[in-house]
């Protein structure tokens, strides 16, 4: 792939600034946030304040060379090597897109289990068990039902605290309606058109509750 070809893939499969916003408001008090499989920095470009550092991790070096704008950024292979960061080292982890792609999700489950603070937000979005949306990427190598998708975390010891559907609904993004996205595929003629990826809000145990975690190094 030219560079010009690879400049245009990763502006196609960027995450729009909506979406983004969403899931920073998940973590709305992390100071130290880990973006797995974080492409080109997508999720630092909307940083919120001086004092919040996001760490990017991907395989992708031509990825990460621009990631490193946004982001502090390290070449992992998430399919088989470990997390290069301590134990209970982040307030908020993103997994976006990733453990579908994998063929022992549980291991990086895992892994995100133990750099997660007691008391921090993971965010997990996954591809649903559905064919056109699982083999509509000849990388993915499974699809999740809800009730898989919540084993994953609950298995790595992370508890699940809400699940909700995600997929491409037509002009939410331009129209700025993204935030509606998950009611309105609650709807059946809406999930069966557009719901493409289960999204899981989950916690890892041991805070009394997320601030007083995330507070730990606030000053």
């Amino acid at each position: 792939m030219t560079a010009l070809a690879k400049q245009v893939y990763y502006r196609n499969r960027g995450m729009p600034a909506s979406l983004r916003s969403l899931y920073l408001r998940e973590f709305e008090g992390a100071r130290r946030i880990l973006d797995l499989g974080c492409g080109t920095g997508d999720l630092g470009r909307g940083r919120q304040a001086q004092d919040e550092e996001i760490f990017g991790v991907d395989i992708d070096t031509g990825a990460l060379r621009q990631a490193i704008r946004f982001e502090r950024v390290a070449c992992v292979d998430l399919e088989s090597s470990p997390l290069p960061y301590r134990d209970a080292s982040f307030d908020a982890v993103l997994a976006k897109d990733i453990f579908e792609h994998l063929q022992d999700p549980g291991r990086l489950a895992r892994e995100v289990a133990r750099v997660a603070r007691p008391g921090a937000v993971v965010i997990a979005s996954v591809v649903m068990a559905r064919p056109r949306t699982v083999w509509a990427d000849y990388t993915h190598v499974r699809g999740f039902t809800r009730r898989t998708a919540s084993q994953l975390l609950e298995d790595a010891g992370l508890k699940v605290e809400r699940i909700w559907r995600m997929g491409g609904v037509p002009l939410s993004g331009r129209l700025g309606f993204v935030r509606l996205v998950p009611a309105l595929l609650r709807l059946p003629g809406c999930n069966q058109l557009w719901a493409s990826s289960w999204e899981l809000k989950a916690r890892k145990p041991g805070g009394s509750d997320a601030r007083e975690a995330m507070g730990w190094h606030q000053g």
